[in-house]
């Protein structure tokens, strides 16, 4: 792809919210076979694709919002589900004007076919405002090897992309929207393209609620008030606290890389992540992502530069540890907000209000944490200060109030634990549900 090219497709997206959309046919499903993008769903389409059966035609129709001076949508249908040997059907828009063509794919090259209007007719082409369309009649029997015959089942492919001196360029995602499997074309199925698999995109949000709703929230817990537990125990030869923390952040990490890289495996380019519909804040859930990963990597990096605790610059580090950490926490949330929200998550609205839940437990509960600290710091100066005993009762006294304020933090923290699970394991049960449509 060249850098003019790339262009292209950067104003195309830029362009996106200001496009025309259209809804889907009202006929998909019940009497016409339908490909459709996956912003369908909330009445804003971007393309969609028709067919059914009349005699021994079938019947095509070619819909399509106008990004820049051209575009192309074409489908395909394949004997695999790998892009290559594919006899393709493309409406094509140019300047104004709106064309159909036949053609054929080897691997990655594309050839016109010469004479592929020997099985098309009734062609009726338009442009509207920033919608484009094209309706023909394909013969169904056919004998030539470039042509599909239209009773096999084959496995369907949406491309689209934009056009150069007539010429088809390379289409937008890498991995075009297809079909699951080989499709009877006689039968009345819906496919929903520019969709990722939907249990990866799942599995991506289940890891990510793991990560952030649970491992990080107990970590940020324990590393911020429970310093002072456990101080005569070790653990591999780091206090108690400090390897608890360690362990729930280096599964933060873990899994927040593990379900980048599924998701980014899984994703169609940035370009397919894009929410065609009045939400267009949803649209920054990607960057977010990259984001919260970059400063989930960044945290552990600071550790290694760490000062010693009686090192004048040590409370820079303290700092800029805790505000790397805090920040990638809150970011990580409001990017599990938009992802759910996301209209191609497939997720009730409902998910989206127990994270409003968990926000307002975690503050609580940090709030009330906050309060014994204080509450804790004060009392022991005030017992420094009355007591004018032996220094060995003293010390009995201080460990009891010590004591007293342990055992508050840790029913605090088996409470949290509870509830930070229940949230969690309520947001992974809608994200579960629901398994959408056929198709990627």
């Amino acid at each position: 792809m060249t850098s003019r090219d790339v262009l292209k497709i950067t104003i195309a997206v830029l362009c996106i919210g200001a496009i025309q959309a259209f809804t889907a046919d009202s006929t998909c499903g019940v009497s016409k076979g339908c490909f459709k993008s996956y912003e369908c769903s909330s009445g804003d389409c971007s393309y969609l694709v028709t067919w059914y059966r009349s005699g021994d035609q079938m019947k095509f129709e070619f819909t399509s919002t106008i990004t820049g001076s051209s575009k192309y949508l074409s489908f395909g249908l394949s004997d695999d589900d790998d892009m290559g040997d594919d006899s393709t059907m493309t409406c094509k828009y140019e300047s104004g004007s709106v064309s159909v063509e036949g053609g054929y794919n080897v691997e990655e090259t594309y050839t016109i076919l010469s004479n592929p209007l020997e099985k098309i007719t009734n062609i009726v082409t338009s442009a509207t405002g920033s919608i484009f369309k094209c309706s023909f009649d394909r013969q169904i029997n056919s004998t030539n090897p470039k042509i599909f015959d239209l009773n096999t089942k084959w496995y369907l492919f949406i491309a689209e992309g934009f056009i150069t001196d007539g010429i088809l360029q390379e289409h937008y995602a890498s991995h075009p929207p297809k079909t699951e499997d080989v499709v009877d074309m006689f039968a009345f199925e819906v496919f929903i393209g520019g969709k990722m698999n939907e249990k990866t995109a799942k599995l991506h949000g289940l890891i990510m609620v793991l990560a952030w709703m649970v491992f990080s929230s107990v970590g940020m817990t324990i590393a911020r008030f429970f310093k002072s537990e456990w101080s005569d125990k070790t653990i591999l030869g780091q206090k108690v606290w400090f390897q608890v923390h360690r362990a729930c952040m280096v599964l933060v990490l873990a899994l927040t890389v593990v379900s980048f890289f599924i998701i980014i495996l899984s994703a169609e380019g940035y370009r397919d992540n894009l929410e065609a519909s009045d939400k267009k804040h949803l649209n920054s859930h990607p960057i977010l992502g990259i984001i919260v990963l970059i400063l989930t990597c960044i945290n552990p990096i600071m550790t290694f530069f760490r000062c010693s605790p009686d090192d004048s610059r040590r409370k820079i580090f303290n700092w800029a540890h805790f505000g790397v950490g805090v920040s990638s926490h809150i970011l990580a949330v409001i990017t599990i907000i938009f992802g759910l929200q996301l209209t191609k998550s497939g997720v009730k609205i409902g998910a989206t209000y127990v994270v409003y839940v968990y926000i307002a437990v975690f503050v609580v509960f940090e709030v009330i944490f906050e309060i014994i600290k204080m509450r804790e710091r004060n009392q022991v100066d005030d017992t420094k200060y009355e007591m004018r005993i032996i220094e060995g009762e003293e010390k009995k006294q201080m460990s009891g109030e010590t004591q007293k304020f342990s055992r508050i933090r840790f029913f605090l923290l088996i409470g949290q634990l509870v509830a930070l699970g229940v949230l969690a394991l309520a947001v992974i049960v809608y994200i579960l549900l629901d398994i959408g449509a056929k198709g990627h």
